[in-house]
Order: structure tokens, then sequence, then C-alpha cells
């Protein structure tokens, strides 16, 4: 029976998503978590891993990632003094999740060129890879993979095949709701206070809003605006508004309707909040 009471204890909310992630991987079906940026797709599944109390091997998608980097590689030294073996093999992510029966972890798997993604379907398919000159390796009991993909980014981003889709238990995560944003900071930031906590939690769901802005911030930017707050204090609406520029600016999109840059939007959105307050 898995216990995924460590699962629950370090995510806040998700209630459902955690009972999609309980019966897949009991079942052992492919998971593919689709989210914007901040929305906890990583954070879920290491403390998935966690909690079934199995290794976690993790690979991230780009444009220069290529079925060996995924599958493994042979060490060619070894290779001169020992020949093709599993002595001399390098497991990769994927083989060392399979041999040890792991969590393997593909992140932003939709960056990865089209070959490389096809080089996973035979272990979803069959539990199974082949590699050359060494034959098949199985995945031992546990084996378990898990992908994400982010639908907002476009840009040096691969469709994947329908094949994929098929193979995957999808689960689709959205912000979470400020109540459940206030609890994450409150895990996260030690001692911070209600104040602060509801301030930074607002001014990043006020940036979801925002009508000039396209993109607005996750929180983890509230995350890292309460740690900077908790140190400085709320005293000083000048100095609030500075520590919001730092943190925030980069992680929002401006409109294509406005002229206004980011800068200019988190002062704004930080007079909203604190007149809102």
């Amino acid at each position: 029976m898995i216990d995924l009471s460590p699962l629950k204890a370090n995510i806040i909310g998700r209630k459902k998503e955690i009972e999609i992630l309980s019966l897949s991987s009991k079942a052992g079906v492919p998971i593919l978590l689709e989210g914007d940026v901040g929305t906890g797709k990583t954070e879920l599944a290491k403390q998935l891993a966690a909690s079934l109390d199995r290794p976690f091997y993790r690979i991230d998608g780009n444009d220069s990632l290529n079925a060996i980097k995924i599958t493994g590689w042979f060490d060619p030294a070894l290779v001169l003094e020992k020949g093709f073996s599993m002595d001399t093999f390098v497991p990769g992510p994927l083989a060392g999740a399979m041999l040890n029966g792991g969590v393997f972890f593909f992140n932003e798997a939709n960056r990865a060129p089209s070959e490389s993604v096809n080089a996973v379907l035979s272990a979803l398919d069959e539990g199974v890879i082949y590699v050359p000159r060494l034959g098949p390796i199985k995945a031992k009991e546990g084996f378990l993979p898990i992908f994400t993909i982010n639908p907002r980014e476009h840009i040096g981003t691969n469709p994947l095949p329908r094949a994929f889709y098929d193979r995957c238990a999808w689960i689709n995560l959205d912000h979470q709701p400020l109540d459940d944003m206030i609890e994450i900071v409150k895990l996260r930031v030690p001692d911070v206070s209600d104040e602060i906590a509801l301030f930074s939690c607002q001014l990043i769901k006020t940036t979801w809003d925002h009508p000039d802005i396209e993109t607005g911030s996750s929180v983890r930017g509230a995350i890292q605006l309460a740690y900077l707050l908790t140190l400085r204090g709320m005293d000083d609406p000048e100095i609030i508004s500075q520590v919001a520029e730092s943190v925030i600016t980069k992680k929002i999109v401006s409109s294509p309707s406005t002229e206004k840059e980011e800068n200019i939007l988190v002062k704004e959105v930080v007079k909203m909040v604190l007149n809102n307050g």
C-alpha cells in the first residue's frame, strides 16, 4: 500500500491532483504535469518520489538534449579495458531510474528535440529500452516516468507526439487560490508575519489580473518577496516598492497593448495592493 501522507504534509492544497498522482503511481501509469511556471510541477514530482521512497532522476529538456544523454553511454577508457558491458555503461537518468526502480523526471519535455522524446517511448510502453552493443534494459518494479510541459512557452519548444500523450495520465496545474498561496508562503518562510504573507500573495495575485500584464508572477515570487520583507519590514512604502521591483520585475511580462515597462507595472501593482489593504 502506498503511503502518500508525506506528500500531503508538504504540498498545500492540490487534493484532486494528489489523488490522481496516487492512482497513477499505484498503477504504474506515466504522468504528464502541465502548468505555467511556478505552479509546483517539480515540487509535486519531488515530494511524490520522497513519499514513495524511490530515487529521483531528473533531466531538463533543451535543444541539445539527445537520446544518449537520456539513456546512457559507455566509458571509453573502460571499454578499451573490458569491452561493452554493464560494467562499462554509464546510465543516464532514464536507465538509472529503470535499473533502480526510481522516478524518472523529464522537465520541460517539449523543449527537447522530437527524437529525444521518442527515445523514451519504449520505456513507457514496455518498460524496456534497447542500448546498442548492450541490449535491453528492463525497468524494475517502482519505475515511474513523470514529464512536465509549460503550455505558455512557445519559443524553443516542439510539439510532443500524440503517442506520448496516449501513454500518460494528464494533470493540469493552475495557479492556486489566495488562501493556499498564503499557507505555502508560511510553510516556506520562517517567522513570516500574517501581514507580509498576505501582502506578498495579494501582490502576486494582482499581477495575474492586471490588464497590462500578459504573464504574471507565481507563488515563487511571493515566497522570495516574503523573505525579503520579513528581513526589512513593512514600515516604508517606498522600500516595499523597491523590494518588489527587485523580486517581481523579471518574473512578469507586459502586455503587447501597453508601452509600460515591467518595473513600472510592479510599482502600480504595489500601490494598488497597499491602497486596498
